[in-house]
């Protein structure tokens, strides 16, 4: 999975629905650097940002780039309700992070459910809402390891070439027990052995900078 770099980016010019800020185009610009990376290191990255600054428009312009380019893509989610949220912005069918990487060896019942294989290669993995996102030993057992990062993070990465792009707000409340969200935190990722794009968007852009909450 290596598109041309140029190419990539007017694709993702012309998917944009307005002119981009500075901000939003160096996202692009980092996008393009991750999806062309062809060191022997495995890449991850992260795009933060709040709510209104236009990182759901920006992800929507990712999928629609990737999709006109022929290359796979696969979009997750925490939650079903934050899988519905991205299928209705993306255009593009979404499932829940569990639904996705777990399989039952047992049909029924109280069955634990284990990692699945992942069998795509070339394939991007894109995670909304990544703030919910636990760390280790923060999730149901009854799921793989019982640690939804490390599971998630093993999964993407059993397929080849494959890469994972996480997307969230790091100002929404973390995990429980965790301080900080850990699959926004470019420190805790780079502990799998990844090398790390990321980028942050913050120019408030839903409304005027002169109103209240955003001037507050």
């Amino acid at each position: 999975m290596n598109p041309i770099p140029q190419l990539l980016h007017q694709r993702l010019l012309q998917a944009f629905p307005a002119t981009p800020t500075a901000e939003q185009l160096q996202a692009m610009e980092c996008f393009v650097e991750f999806m062309t990376d062809s060191s022997p290191y495995q890449s991850l990255m992260i795009l933060k940002g709040s709510a209104g600054t236009g990182k759901t428009t920006l992800a929507a312009a990712i999928v629609r780039a990737m999709t006109g380019l022929r290359q796979r893509i696969v979009l997750l989610a925490p939650t079903g309700r934050a899988a519905k949220v991205m299928e209705t912005y993306s255009g593009h069918i979404a499932f829940t992070i569990h639904r996705r990487i777990y399989r039952q060896k047992v049909a029924g019942g109280f069955a634990p459910f284990t990692l699945g294989n992942n069998l795509l290669r070339d394939c991007l993995f894109i995670v909304d809402e990544s703030s919910m996102i636990a760390n280790r030993g923060m999730t149901d057992s009854s799921f793989g390891t019982g640690c939804l990062l490390d599971d998630l993070v093993n999964y993407v990465y059993q397929g080849e070439s494959c890469r994972l792009l996480l997307i969230g707000d790091s100002a929404q409340l973390p995990p429980v027990g965790e301080a900080e969200s850990p699959a926004l935190q470019a420190e805790v990722m780079e502990g799998y052995g990844m090398r790390i794009y990321e980028a942050q968007l913050n120019q408030g852009l839903r409304e005027s900078q002169q109103a209240g909450l955003p001037y507050n």
